[in-house]
């Protein structure tokens, strides 16, 4: 080996030993998503996941989370996953569950349609205005959810949207950075009209979980359709951010990356749940997103699988994904966030 070589080879070493992660952004300009980043993307071997997942904030108190995800599941490979959680829906919360083969999972690109289970599930039009989500599923009593998007700002994405992080394959899109939402949900026989705002992001890659690249992922959305910052941050191991967000201001909207993630003036270490956080952006006139990271709950992805055994082997084979939500005031006006990782 070449002296030359070996600096380099042991440079190597240094930053394997030291937790350095390598980040690198989407190749290409930023532009608003289409029906190409809608819908599935080319599945790359047997580490991938693919999740669209919508955040909604009713003007009742109530919030609501649904998921739809292709992933590997232990000993069953490839299934469609579908979870809708509702946070303090009459005081109370609930969750729900549900895993389908592929083959429940159906594209209708001439419609612009995701249908899984023969309608029980959708994610129908493109994001945007007129969007609508339909959560269908019974589990102990009935838990129902179909809004419609009355309003949306423009999606946008990076390039192709894919980050490298440490050899790997990340994707994200934010389609609905914020919109108007109106519809019904319901838990057993008790179904309410509701209204307010929704976020929705679909992420893909070559890991099993996203959780595999991020120590941390943080998503951001605000209610406010004037002057506010929504999107997804990842933080590695090594307390590298990686993801975007929208800042929408002035009817004008752009793309910005996180530089670094911040407690107490300091750089923030992912293996804890933080007490606050400061996001810094790469866009000098874009102000630092801080706030304290109360949270009102803290839910169990374990929750929606059924019986002792099947979560004791997911708990087993993938650790127990924590996702911590709650609300905090910054100088933008309010911040709904939510805080995933073991």
């Amino acid at each position: 080996m070449t002296k030359s070589l070996k600096i380099v080879f042991m440079f190597l070493l240094c930053l394997a030993s030291l937790g350095i992660a390598s980040v690198s952004n989407p190749a290409g300009e930023a532009r608003r998503t289409n029906a190409e980043d809608f819908f599935r993307h080319p599945q790359r071997g047997n580490k991938y996941i693919e999740m669209w997942s919508y955040v909604f904030v009713l003007d009742n108190g109530s919030k609501v989370y649904v998921n739809y995800t292709w992933m590997n599941v232990p000993t069953k490979g490839f299934q469609i996953g579908s979870d809708f959680s509702v946070w303090n829906f009459k005081g109370k919360s609930y969750s729900v569950g549900r895993q389908y083969v592929t083959s429940k999972f159906i594209e209708d690109k001439s419609k612009n349609t995701i249908n899984i289970n023969n309608g029980d599930y959708l994610m129908e039009k493109l994001p945007g205005t007129g969007h609508r989500v339909l959560f269908s599923a019974n589990k102990n009593g009935e838990r129902f959810l179909d809004l419609t998007f009355t309003s949306a700002t423009s999606g946008m994405i990076p390039g192709n949207g894919e980050f490298g992080v440490n050899g790997e394959k990340f994707g994200l899109a934010v389609h609905i950075p914020y919109g108007r939402v109106k519809g019904r949900i319901g838990v057993g026989k008790d179904t309410i009209e509701v209204q307010g705002y929704g976020y929705m992001d679909h992420i893909w890659g070559t890991v099993e979980k996203p959780t595999d690249i991020a120590e941390r992922m943080i998503t951001l959305s605000m209610p406010s359709s004037k002057t506010f910052v929504a999107g997804r941050i990842g933080v590695t191991k090594s307390g590298v951010p990686f993801g975007y967000a929208i800042h929408h201001n002035e009817n004008a909207s752009k793309i910005v990356f996180a530089e670094s993630v911040l407690e107490d003036g300091k750089k923030y270490n992912p293996r804890k749940f933080p007490r606050n956080l400061a996001f810094e952006w790469s866009n000098a006139d874009v102000p630092s997103l801080k706030f304290e990271a109360r949270q009102q709950e803290t839910f169990s992805i374990l929750a929606n699988f059924d019986g002792f055994m099947e979560r004791n082997a997911i708990k087993l084979a993938l650790g127990e994904l924590l996702y911590r939500r709650g609300r905090s005031q910054t100088e933008l006006g309010r911040l709904d966030w939510v805080i995933a990782g073991f």
